[in-house]
């Protein structure tokens, strides 16, 4: 695809032909999956941010549309507004639907607006400081749907405004590669994420261990790294607080902030500064005091205020870094050469991040990126460092001992150590197999395909809540889900094909079912059973029409196989007045699925 797409696009770019008042329309092929918004695009600087869409489309006024020289367009931080617009034409012979993607999930505010023939068909409004849920698609990034219709000029206006750094990426996508590159994106930062985990955990694991403040400091240097680029792409947003809109914002001045606390507080403490240093040390202390004080103003000072206060502090503290390093690698420290190196990785990624936000590089892959692959690289380097500085001081210890006048001393020494050895390995051991017990506990009572609770799990927690319901008088219900058709499924696509039926299947339901106490499990084969307790008869159809809705918008896709999965529902409601009889209450619910799907499936019957 990427090869397709190259190729195009040189060709689209040799085709073009800019007229200075107003730009030709982008012509969309119908082989065409994506294509990055770079010809023929322009934009408009706001500066008051007042104007409105009719003032924007009025032809009759002297509006300074300036034609896009950049891929993407980068304003840095800045008070105004940008307007950028384009057409669109789909050279085809049918309507084709499409995904715009703006790429830049901490924008204030994103309004889409969306003209065909001189007429306004749609306007979306977007942005960070509307609630998560509001956005038409559940997507870290804005995007909207758009439908093109042949040899009809579609014209696009977008309006941005931001506290943040004022970007604005666009992408136009076709639904089969917009969920390509969806899935291949939240590979890359579930495997990011992984690792920042993975060592995390490590580095804990040893500082309970060893007692080495070290490794406090930089596990939570990790977690504000990883906090930081989650928000900046909106993951922590979705995933965390899709309502905090105000937290939102302030927690990358947090994370930020946190970053330059804990890598000063760990350079300081690794590179045994106070001792050799002292005047540096004061310094690093100094600068670490200013970033404390920086994230408290930020939950009271305006955003565009403290973001560039907070830029400043992290630019300085790169080059504080990288001068401690030096320094100590001049006075023959053992570990600073290792922790310069890793740090000079922060300073590329770090100075690339900054300067794309302020505005003085463009946005690429690589400047969006960097500060993701220079804290991956250098969390590896400094894990080296941290157990070449162990090994190190291991060592020292041995030779100190090997010089010992008593060799009865030192031989009982080495028995010590020996001992100390083998009981921190006893520890890490113990540790693995409790792990392990966790894991193989919560095997035991999750389904192996779709995650969810399995059977045996939710006869227990039925069990549990039933009693708890007869007890305080509330309403318990049951969801019964039976998918339909999945024998022909299996047979027409094959069983893979139906797992992923499977799986999409209970990944709409939890998605449906987010309450805390609600319980989504899988029941046998294809039949779930979703447990909901404290909800009357109204509730559990509503949450029951959501699932249908939700089966109802996803496709199942799999080489050339697409499928609408559908499901039967039977609903039973019941205030207990016992608490053994709940056998009844889950056989109205089977007999009532089993009424579904006698009266045509694809139903629900209460």
């Amino acid at each position: 695809m990427q090869v397709s797409l190259f190729s195009w696009l040189l060709a689209l770019a040799a085709s073009f032909v800019h007229d200075t008042a107003q730009a030709a329309p982008s012509l969309l092929p119908d082989t065409e999956a994506m294509v990055r918004m770079i010809p023929d695009r322009e934009y408009l600087e706001d500066s008051a941010g007042t104007l409105s869409i009719a003032e924007v489309t009025d032809e009759t006024k002297p509006n300074e549309w300036v034609p896009a020289e950049r891929s993407v367009l980068n304003f840095g931080y800045t008070r105004s507004a940008y307007w950028t617009r384009f057409d669109l034409e789909q050279t085809g012979q049918q309507p084709r639907k499409f995904f715009l993607e703006i790429a830049y999930p901490i924008l204030d505010h994103v309004d889409i607006f969306v003209f065909r023939n001189g007429k306004l068909l749609k306007q979306t409004r977007m942005g960070d400081r509307l609630p998560y849920h509001e956005r038409l698609i559940d997507h870290p990034s804005f995007v909207v749907p758009l439908e093109l219709v042949p040899q009809d000029t579609t014209r696009v206006y977008v309006r941005a405004q931001s506290s943040s750094s004022l970007q604005i990426p666009l992408y136009l996508w076709s639904p089969e590669a917009f969920i390509e590159q969806s899935y291949e994106e939240a590979l890359t930062r579930a495997l990011f994420y992984g690792a920042m985990l993975v060592l995390g955990i490590y580095n804990l694991l040893l500082f309970l261990a060893v007692r080495d403040i070290s490794y406090f400091f930089y596990v939570m240097y990790m977690f504000f790294i990883t906090l930081m680029l989650g928000t900046v792409q909106g993951v922590t947003f979705k995933v965390f607080w899709p309502n905090a809109t105000w937290w939102n914002d302030t927690s990358i001045l947090i994370a930020l902030n946190g970053m330059v606390i804990f890598a000063i507080l760990f350079l300081r403490s690794f590179l045994a500064v106070p001792a050799a240093r002292p005047w540096l040390s004061k310094f690093l202390m100094l600068l670490a005091g200013t970033a404390v004080l920086a994230a408290s103003m930020s939950l009271v000072l305006p955003y565009n205020q403290m973001i560039k206060m907070t830029m400043a502090l992290i630019i300085v503290g790169i080059f504080t870094g990288i001068s401690a390093g030096l320094v100590r690698w001049y006075d023959r420290y053992h570990s600073a050469k290792y922790f310069s190196i890793a740090w000079a990785f922060v300073l590329v990624g770090g100075l690339v991040f900054a300067f794309n936000k302020i505005g003085w590089l463009p946005r690429t892959w690589f400047t969006e990126n960097a500060a993701l692959l220079g804290a991956a690289a250098e969390g590896v380097l400094l894990s080296f460092a941290l157990a070449y500085r162990v090994n190190q001081e291991r060592e020292m210890r041995e030779l100190a001992q090997k010089e010992s006048v008593e060799a009865q001393r030192q031989l009982l020494a080495h028995q010590v150590q020996a001992n100390e050895e083998l009981d921190q390995i006893v520890r890490i051991r113990t540790e693995e197999l409790e792990l392990a017990n966790e894991q193989l506990k919560k095997l035991s009572h999750t389904d192996g395909l779709t995650g969810l609770w399995n059977r045996r799990s939710f006869e227990a927690a039925f069990a549990d809540e039933f009693k708890r319901a007869h007890r305080e008088k509330l309403p318990v219900a049951i969801l019964m889900i039976d998918l339909d058709n999945f024998k022909s499924i299996n047979d027409r696509h094959g069983h893979p094909f139906g797992d992923r039926c499977l799986i999409a299947a209970a990944q709409i339901l939890e998605g449906c079912a987010r309450r805390p106490p609600d319980m989504v499990a899988r029941y046998g084969g294809e039949e779930f059973v979703v447990l909901l307790p404290g909800t009357n008869t109204s509730g559990a159809i509503y949450l029951a029409e959501r699932i249908q809705r939700g089966l109802a918008e996803t496709t199942v896709t799999d080489g050339d196989a697409q499928l609408t999965v559908s499901a039967s529902i039977g609903v039973a409601c019941v205030v207990p007045d016992s608490s053994d009889n709940r056998e009844a209450l889950l056989q109205a619910a089977d007999q009532r699925l089993y009424l579904a799907k006698q009266n045509g499936r694809n139903r629900i019957e209460s």
